[in-house]
């Protein structure tokens, strides 16, 4: 083997080296968990090496233990957002035991306990949650908790709607007028709507027709709506996120769905909206123009429980919507009415013709100026002047309507 061969070699080991080292770091935790790490240290501030970390779920009883190292520090990686239990145990010293300690999508909380010399018998609870603070890295962003989702007005039960309090980003009014899902794109630090990226429990929901929208757009249609009740956290990640999200350089929304815990939870819902209860749009009022109909019903409900317990669990979900939707939510109607179908001529397809043709055609105008296109040698367009008889309506178009004349009658 040649000089430069044993080079390559070197450069090569060193690399996988790096990446063996770097890895626990790299899974701290991804789109859909979060991680807790600390360093415990005595009263006189010395850290504690080979003591024992527990921590356990407060709603599964899930039980991840770990030991600190040389330096005094532990990591718990890849652990489902929760509420989190935190027993520190060490020869010499008494245990200590944080009862809550929150742990969040995409984060790493941090906490630093300090142990007090005694016997192991002894124990000292600190009491409250446990203040812990994100150091791990310089992501911005926002994080919605289930009651934050729940207990904001929600017009069309769609948390999409909350990335707006996000700083960083921009869009219009949500339209509480809007049809179906109510999705509505969202522009972050500049950026187009079609850069963001939406993953639900670590997997990318983004049409892949139509990269980043969340909204039906291009005859694709948006990705599925959890109901509120549902979900158990979400994040929006504005800014300075690592290469794990990549993909865009919008948002990075990671949605955790709720799951089974040690006890039967549910809840049963119904939302409804009403034409006589909404409020009337300003300019249709001025203008007298009769207020649409908007009714909408929206109900199920969410319940989990244990099947084995500490094991495994269940947790379903069901949301049904009824809308009835008579508004435009780009504008209103200043009471255009279309003039009426034809009677009494439907056996005669020429007398129809003409009959509709003297309807649509304004008053007393002898005929509607159209143009074709310019002839040859022309440079301009050439008008002509078509009477109201109904000779230029579409025979389809006139044997559809004799159709709908027929059932109307």
């Amino acid at each position: 083997m040649n000089n430069s061969s044993r080079g390559w070699g070197g450069v090569c080991l060193l690399v996988a080296s790096l990446f063996f080292v770097l890895s626990p770091s790299l899974m701290a935790q991804s789109a859909s968990t979060g991680a807790l790490a600390g360093t415990l240290t005595d009263s006189t501030g010395a850290v504690v090496p080979n003591a024992r970390v527990t921590a356990t779920n407060s709603d599964t009883g899930q039980v991840r233990t770990g030991t600190t190292s040389s330096d005094g520090s532990y990591r718990f990686t890849l652990l489902p957002p929760g509420t989190y239990r935190v027993k520190f145990e060490s020869a010499g010293f008494k245990v200590s035991e944080v009862p809550s300690v929150t742990v969040t999508v995409t984060e790493t909380a941090v906490l630093d306990q300090s142990l007090e010399v005694g016997a192991q018998t002894e124990q000292v609870t600190v009491q409250g949650e446990a203040e812990t603070i994100q150091t791990s890295n310089a992501t911005l962003g926002t994080v919605m908790g289930s009651q934050t989702v729940s207990g904001l007005p929600l017009t069309t039960r769609n948390y999409t709607n909350l990335i707006g309090l996000s700083a960083g980003a921009n869009s219009s009014v949500f339209n509480a007028t809007a049809l179906g899902k109510g999705l509505q794109d969202v522009a972050v630090n500049g950026a187009p709507a079609t850069s963001n990226n939406f993953q639900m429990d670590g997997a990318s929901i983004v049409n892949s027709q139509a990269p980043g929208n969340a909204g039906d757009t291009n005859g694709f249609v948006g990705f599925g709506i959890p109901n509120p009740d549902a979900l158990q956290e979400f994040k929006i990640q504005t800014s300075q996120y690592d290469a794990g999200y990549g993909r865009g350089a919008g948002a990075n929304v990671n949605v955790v769905t709720k799951s089974g815990t040690n006890a039967i939870h549910g809840t049963a819902f119904e939302f409804f909206r009403n034409t006589v209860l909404n409020a009337e749009d300003f300019f249709a009022k001025y203008s007298g123009t009769p207020r649409g109909v908007l009714n909408q019903n929206q109900w199920g409900g969410v319940i989990g429980g244990p099947i084995i317990r500490e094991k495994f669990f269940f947790f379903t979900s069901f949301q049904d919507t009824a809308q009835k939707n008579g508004l435009d939510p780009k504008g209103f109607s200043t009471g255009v009415t279309l003039p009426p179908i034809p009677t009494g001529a439907r056996e005669n397809t020429a007398a129809f013709q003409a009959a509709l043709g003297a309807a649509i055609c304004p008053p007393n105008h002898p005929g509607v100026k159209i143009y074709e296109a310019a002839t040859a040698g022309s440079a301009s367009l050439n008008s002509v002047q078509v009477a109201c008889d109904g000779s230029n309506i579409n025979p389809v178009a006139i044997s559809i309507l004799q159709l709908i004349e027929c059932f109307i009658i």
